[in-house]
């Protein structure tokens, strides 16, 4: 991956059950993202100043979709 910002905490793990775990916290703005895969689906979850904010699921198949589009290039 390319270099990241100092602020930035990244981690990445698998858990106990098997699930994919990554999370990454803004130091500056103590916000946290934590995305799961969950079998067929993505789990993420926001935090803010140590509070859940959102949590939001969707298909793999869907995030996936949303990543490639992301870093396509469009021209």
């Amino acid at each position: 991956m390319g270099s990241f910002s100092l602020n930035y905490d990244y981690k990445h793990k698998e858990k106990k059950n098997g699930n994919r775990f990554v999370s990454v916290r803004d130091k500056g703005e103590n916000a946290l993202l934590e995305v799961e895969k969950k079998g067929n689906q993505i789990e993420l979850v926001t935090y803010w100043q140590n509070d859940k904010t959102t949590k939001f699921k969707l298909p793999l198949e869907l995030f996936e979709k949303m990543y490639k589009d992301m870093i396509q290039d469009r021209d």
